[in-house]
């Protein structure tokens, strides 16, 4: 080795290079000190010196225990944070509030760094992150290859996304209907990483996304000058964080995304017709209140878990069919088409719950669901506001229909 090591000092030095051997390794090594960072090349990491990590320990410690302090200072803190980042796992995500709060009083201080300003409560959890995190000092070297990728697109009617063969959408709520375009892009890409990469840990993903702060604000892990979509980008990478998982979002031409967008603007009236809050909460008083939806989607739920019929971002699975009902208190108000097998399914799982059918007596399956049930039967008379759908305009195709809710139980069947 020496002799490969002399002929690149004497080529080098040939060339007009000046060594410097205070600060140059002489000794090849897969572990080394390079710009206040520890390098290991075997494991592909990059830590703090311990004594690095000592010095932003004490001034967390510091921080915390202040009330308030002059700007000058919390935005040395704030630079510091902004140092140890490339060692930090995650850690450009809690700078964001941090450099917000210093451009907000900045820009009342008409950029006066000896100002005071005061330090607020909302950056506690932040603060906190970085004390332990501070301590266990180690981010992984990055590679350009990915597991997955998810296409993602936004159209003022819904989102949509697409991963290979695989398609989902959905339509907005009322007030995500109000939210600027850019935000919800970056909710598009969310709910893209929430269906397909929800089962995942520990890897890389691309998103193809053609809105530029979307992108932007994805990849820097949110922003200074809209709140807005700096918080939903943080929910977005925290959704990421505790499953080690970590998304690059690159820009895709919307005539190339045309499959996301085409979901976009994909309609889904038949899955979202639903029983009104007051009716629901009548039964739930009635009966109590149930673990589970069966039959839901994110904007028509009735419990905060449930089943979708298609791919939903927030859905504990997907088709009722296809999970064991037994251990559920459930709920559920099925489409009509489907409640002969889902009156089988209750026998068949030996299940308990709460069914919401049309008072349809000549019906085949009437006579099955009579005989399943366990408690009174709660009629719900006909309105207009019975059965409604958040994209009707107030307006119901099934006020002539009276319901029939109680519990079953396929127990004793």
């Amino acid at each position: 080795m020496s002799k490969e090591l002399n002929q690149t000092r004497s080529l080098l030095t040939s060339l007009g290079f000046i060594l410097n051997y205070d600060k140059s390794i002489l000794v090849p090594s897969k572990d080394c000190l390079f710009l206040g960072y520890k390098i290991n090349s075997k494991k592909f990491q990059v830590y703090l010196p311990e004594e690095k990590i000592d010095h932003i320990s004490k001034q967390i410690d510091k921080m915390l225990s202040l009330e308030r302090c002059k700007i000058r200072e919390f935005a040395r803190f704030v630079g510091l944070l902004t140092s140890a980042c490339p060692a930090i796992e995650y850690g450009w995500l809690y700078t964001k509030l941090f450099e917000r709060i210093k451009y907000l009083n900045l820009k009342t201080t008409y950029d006066n760094y000896d100002c005071y300003m005061n330090i607020p409560q909302s950056l506690l959890p932040d603060l906190y992150w970085w004390k332990h995190a501070i301590k266990h000092s180690v981010n992984k070297i990055k590679h350009d290859s990915y597991d997955l990728e998810i296409f993602s697109d936004a159209s003022t009617m819904g989102w949509g996304a697409v991963q290979g063969y695989n398609k989902a959408s959905g339509m907005w709520s009322e007030n995500e209907r109000n939210m600027h375009i850019n935000y919800l892009e970056i909710l598009a890409a969310f709910f893209g990483l929430k269906i397909y990469a929800k089962s995942l840990t520990n890897c890389q993903i691309l998103l193809r996304i053609d809105n530029t702060t979307a992108i932007s604000y994805i990849n820097r892990m949110g922003g200074i000058q809209f709140p807005h979509l700096t918080e939903l980008a943080k929910r977005l990478w925290q959704w990421c964080e505790s499953r080690q998982l970590h998304v690059y979002a690159s820009y895709i031409s919307s005539v190339d995304n045309a499959e996301a967008d085409a979901e976009s603007r994909r309609i889904h009236p038949d899955i979202e017709w639903e029983l009104s809050s007051i009716a629901f909460q009548r039964i739930a008083q009635a009966f109590g209140y149930p673990e589970i939806d069966l039959f839901a989607s994110r904007l028509n739920k009735k419990c905060c878990t449930y089943v979708s019929w298609h791919r939903d971002p927030d859905a504990y699975k997907v088709n009722a069919f296809t999970i064991n009902w037994t251990n559920f208190y459930f709920y559920a108000f099925p489409p009509f088409s489907v409640i002969l097998k889902t009156l089988r399914k209750i026998v068949s799982d030996k299940a308990r719950g709460i069914l919401i059918v049309p008072l349809w007596p000549t019906q085949p399956w009437y006579p099955i669901f009579k005989s399943l049930v366990i408690s009174q039967i709660l009629y719900l008379k006909p309105n207009e506001n019975l059965i409604i759908s958040p994209h009707s305009s107030g307006r119901n195709m099934h006020t002539q229909i009276t319901l029939a809710a109680a519990i079953l139980s396929g127990q004793h069947s």
